[in-house]
């Protein structure tokens, strides 16, 4: 995907065109939200992908985060509501 993304900047770059399913793979890849893996205090692990909260189960699957205030391992506090980041 960072193939894709970084190929279209240099396209975008030399002016040169970009065309078909590549265009359109490298748009979508450029727009995708970075995912971020956390750990919060307790040791569970989450993933945060754009304004979307998960919980990382240990075989890998993931479930919305619930409704609260989190605090990760580093201190910062991350709340959710149904799954989604609140803005403060």
């Amino acid at each position: 995907m960072k193939k894709l993304v970084l190929l279209a900047a240099v396209a975008a770059l030399v002016g040169a065109p970009v065309a078909g399913a590549f265009a359109e793979e490298a748009v979508a890849a450029a727009e995708a939200p970075a995912a971020m893996e956390a750990t919060l205090k307790d040791g569970t692990k989450v993933s945060v992908e754009g304004d979307h909260v998960f919980v990382v189960g240990a075989d890998g699957t993931k479930t919305a985060a619930p409704d609260g205030t989190h605090e990760l391992a580093d201190g910062t506090t991350l709340e959710t509501k149904d799954g989604v980041k609140v803005a403060h």
